[in-house]
């Protein structure tokens, strides 16, 4: 008979869990928890807790609460499709100018280049990015590969970091 769980069967197992329900030691509790499974958190609306340390922490996708069913699905395929994801009301969260000493001016991005950088950012995959910017797949492709000439980042979690760096994003 086969299996119904679907840890047995190979297929991916995504876990939603509050940051609020999370016991002891929250960091640890999510290392647990993220050792083979997929993991979507859920921030409360009071909670401030630093989204790109969550997903170093191994968390795939992170909202707060009241983000909604839509995100909830962008979060969920974004996720199974082997990304990453930050909900609008979580990416609102990492912005802000860089500062203090050694911190290089930003590159010179135009706007469609940023709003492309902010839904990379958010774990998008290049067909959700086109989606959300009424853009083909193609342009988001040709936005993807000039913003990592221009920020010097190898891949999409390079792109993240330097774009947090340089100010288009903030922790």
């Amino acid at each position: 008979m086969p299996s119904s769980d679907p840890s047995e069967t190979g297929a991916p197992v995504l876990v939603v869990v509050r940051w609020d329900r999370l016991t002891g030691d929250r960091w640890s509790h999510l290392a647990e928890l993220t050792a083979g499974r997929l993991v979507l958190l859920v921030l409360p609306r009071h909670v401030t807790v630093d989204p790109l340390a969550l997903l170093v922490a191994g968390v795939r996708a992170v909202m707060r609460d009241g983000d909604g069913a839509e995100e909830l699905e962008l979060a969920r395929a974004a996720v199974l499709s082997g990304g990453s994801y930050l909900s609008p009301s979580v990416a609102a969260l990492v912005g802000g100018p860089p500062a203090g000493p050694g911190r290089r001016a930003p590159a010179s991005l135009g706007p469609r280049e940023v709003e492309t950088l902010r839904c990379i950012a958010q774990g998008l995959t290049h067909r959700q990015a086109a989606h959300r910017l009424g853009v083909t797949e193609q342009t988001v492709n040709t936005y993807a590969k000039r913003l990592r000439r221009k920020l010097g980042a190898a891949n999409k979690a390079e792109l993240t970091q330097r774009a947090v760096e340089l100010g288009y994003l903030s922790v």
